[in-house]
């Protein structure tokens, strides 16, 4: 491991863990004229039915022209099955289910079985988790397709949109979905990104200074390739967007450019609590967040901040999450940071496909 990353990982890591200690924990048929002829009554009526249906047929054809399937998918379908997991309660789902997609170095139980899958099960929301290949730490454009495939199957299992929260990584993928794969839109309500990177991240830009270094980080990195043709253009508008970032975020920074997505609302958990110790890892656990999340997904829209109100400030971690699985979390993520060392290092970032140069 250079110096450099030394440096950085282990600033990182103090900071990861100062962020978390300092979380206090919180308790009609056609009108016709009877003097017209039969036969000309009749003709009006077979016309007026069949405008009818042409242009019923016309709504009903309008998204599907819109929403062409997108770029196909490389890896296999059977591969893509394995790594989604749902609850039992999908198929008859009475809330709209929630994705949770997980970000680098990580996995669905490390981020999410402690905190935001327990809550929201709880609450009575089908949950669904999509492990992402390689721990997140492969190019994108090979890890987005799991995202893809997960929001198809979710939706097409539950028969009704769904809504994704997404951490870190997790929380630019779905970005990117939906930026490439248009009949994805019509199938989401909310995409909610918790310390997504939606333009990068100065912490990878630092890492791949020295020259050498891996996929994933040079994609992360402010204006690489991945994320240039990711803010290109903006993704459908009939998608609630929430991306939520903190001040204090260690590893997505600077704040708050790093999460700032062109088109969605774009939130920091200080302008809803103002001077709040929040970081990268501790938005999982935060209550203000938790509180912006929730007001996403009952809501028409995205979040508002206003609507959540001050007075979640006063809790520290949202009720019902288990610290003892933060903790874990934790040391995952220190030990994440410390096989980056490990990772394939190459000179140049990964070529952007095909459709994504051109979309």
């Amino acid at each position: 491991m250079s110096a450099t990353v030394k440096s950085l990982a282990g600033h990182v890591m103090e900071t990861l863990w100062g962020r978390f200690v300092a979380l206090p924990q919180s308790p009609a048929p056609v009108p016709v004229r009877s003097e017209e002829p039969r036969m000309k009554t009749f003709t009006r009526r077979l016309l007026a039915t069949a405008a009818t249906l042409l242009l019923g047929a016309g709504i009903q054809a309008a998204p599907a022209a819109a929403a062409e399937p997108g770029p196909e998918l490389q890896t296999p379908v059977a591969v893509l099955d394995q790594a989604l997991s749902c609850s039992s309660d999908v198929a008859h789902a009475s809330k709209t289910p929630v994705l949770l997609v997980h970000g680098t170095f990580s996995d669905p139980s490390e981020t999410w079985s402690w905190g935001y899958q327990r809550v929201l099960s709880a609450e009575g929301y089908p949950v669904c988790t999509v492990t992402l290949p390689e721990r997140a730490t492969i190019d994108m454009q090979t890890t987005v397709e799991y995202v893809v495939h997960a929001i198809r199957r979710v939706n097409e299992d539950s028969g009704r949109k769904l809504s994704i929260v997404g951490h870190s990584q997790g929380g630019v993928l779905p970005a990117w979905a939906l930026r490439f794969w248009p009949d994805l839109a019509a199938r989401v309500d909310d995409n909610i990104a918790l310390a997504g990177p939606q333009t990068g991240t100065k912490l990878a830009s630092a890492l791949c200074s020295a020259g050498s270094c891996p996929d994933i980080a040079r994609q992360l990195a402010v204006g690489s390739d991945w994320m240039s043709a990711l803010t290109r253009k903006p993704i459908d508008s009939s998608v609630s967007f929430t991306s939520i970032g903190s001040h204090g975020d260690e590893v997505v920074f600077p704040a708050p450019e790093a999460t700032r997505f062109p088109g969605a609302t774009n939130v920091m958990v200080q302008d809803l609590c103002p001077g709040r110790p929040v970081g990268h890892i501790g938005l999982l656990a935060d209550a203000a967040a938790y509180a912006l999340v929730t007001d996403a997904l009952t809501h028409n829209g995205p979040a508002d901040p206003g609507r959540v109100g001050g007075q979640v400030c006063v809790q520290g971690t949202y009720p019902g999450l288990d610290p003892v699985g933060m903790g874990d979390l934790l040391e995952t993520g220190i030990a994440g940071l410390t096989a980056f060392a490990t990772l394939p290092y190459t000179p140049h970032e990964p070529a952007l496909r095909d459709y994504a140069v051109s979309g």
